[in-house]
């Protein structure tokens, strides 16, 4: 007897995303339409509960890589989407209603889903990042263009000096903390997180602002 026990598609796509980070929110189309049983044009859309920047290189590379069928497209926003090309073009990357010259088209349809479930077999291989330590410029104490000195709120991982981080807000500025000095807990901190006093250096570093979350770059380790 033939096994049909297989988890539907949204649920495999969460597996193969959480394996990275925990989801905030996640679309995924139903594979069938269950009025007219027609193949439906197949999207993921998902947003992590916090900014993951160095997983987009990951996720381009998948979608360029894993089908064989159809052109795709990796849009990151404020969710991110993996959508076929011919869906990104036509309705705002998957965050509309698709034209109905999509669904009528079965052919298309139906390669794009086998599409899908080769992007997610592939994004399910991928081996886990190590986590990234995160930092929330929490005030300002002093700034020029090449670099800041600021109070930091840690959220995750381990920042330490000689760490590169990213700004999310400022995907084309690069620094690299160059000094990190921990403030005592204290009663009216309670409610952040560990503080500290950091240091930023590097072209760009003037235009981090108060709020903003910065996040290190995968394989720019810290020196000694």
């Amino acid at each position: 007897m033939e096994m049909t026990d297989r988890l539907p598609r949204f649920q495999r796509a969460r597996d193969a995303l959480e394996r990275f980070a925990p989801l905030a929110w996640m679309k995924s189309n139903s594979e069938t339409n269950s009025t007219t049983h027609l193949v439906e044009p197949p999207t993921i859309g998902w947003r992590f509960s916090e900014p993951h920047p160095e997983l987009a290189v990951m996720f381009r590379s998948v979608t360029r890589a894993a089908p064989r069928n159809v052109d795709w497209t990796f849009k990151e926003l404020r969710n991110s989407f993996i959508v076929p090309s011919r869906i990104a073009e036509s309705d705002a990357g998957g965050e509309g209603p698709h034209d109905l010259s999509v669904t009528s088209d079965q052919d298309f349809c139906v390669a794009a889903s086998e599409d899908i479930e080769l992007i997610i077999d592939a994004i399910t291989s991928q081996p886990a990042l190590p986590t990234a330590a995160r930092v929330f410029v929490f005030q300002i104490a002093k700034a020029s263009a090449d670099a800041l000195v600021c109070v930091a709120e840690s959220f995750t991982g381990e920042p330490q000096v000689g760490m590169v981080f990213r700004p999310v807000g400022l995907p084309d500025v690069e620094v690299r903390l160059t000094a990190l000095s921990w403030y005592p807990p204290r009663p009216e901190t309670q409610r952040h997180g560990p503080l500290a006093k950091v240091t930023l250096v590097g072209e760009g570093a003037g235009l981090i602002g108060r709020k903003e979350l910065l996040v290190s770059l995968p394989g720019a380790d810290a020196y000694e």
